[in-house]
């Protein structure tokens, strides 16, 4: 009985551990997968695993517009309060089009309510932007 119990709760466990390790996908504004998050927002953890970003600069269609995109930069925030946003460091894909980024904080960010994670192409001056990659959890 005590070894089903054990079993059983390494089961439970490993289950779990396995859970976050899919993370959420980063979505491009047609739908399509390019890599995934893993957000911890109690330990303060985001870890972006990115697959097919252009390296730069690139060339963004942001609507009818198009401008060449010289930095990526990865934003987690808050849906509800826009002004409630943490900059989560540059992005730069490498000739793969592949970028990991890891960002650690020091407290609980789960307080918030930060449910959303961009990455956004910016113009060299700055002045034009597109959230070319998105995550929503």
């Amino acid at each position: 009985m005590q070894r089903a119990k054990g079993l059983l709760l390494a089961l439970v466990l490993a289950l779990r551990a396995a859970a976050p390790a899919a993370g959420i996908p980063l979505v491009d504004v047609a739908g399509a997968a390019h890599g995934s998050a893993t957000v911890s927002l109690p330990r303060g953890v985001v870890v972006l695993k990115i697959k097919g970003l252009p390296p730069l600069p690139a060339s963004i269609t942001a609507g009818s517009e198009t401008f060449t995109a010289h930095v990526y930069k990865a934003y987690l925030a808050s849906s509800a309060d826009p002004a409630v946003e943490i900059f989560l460091g540059d992005v730069y894909p490498n000739a793969k089009q592949a970028a990991i980024r890891k960002s650690t904080f020091k407290g609980d960010l789960s307080a918030m309510g930060l449910d959303r994670i961009a990455v956004t192409a910016f113009s060299k001056d700055g002045l034009k932007s597109f959230d070319v990659l998105i995550a929503s959890f």
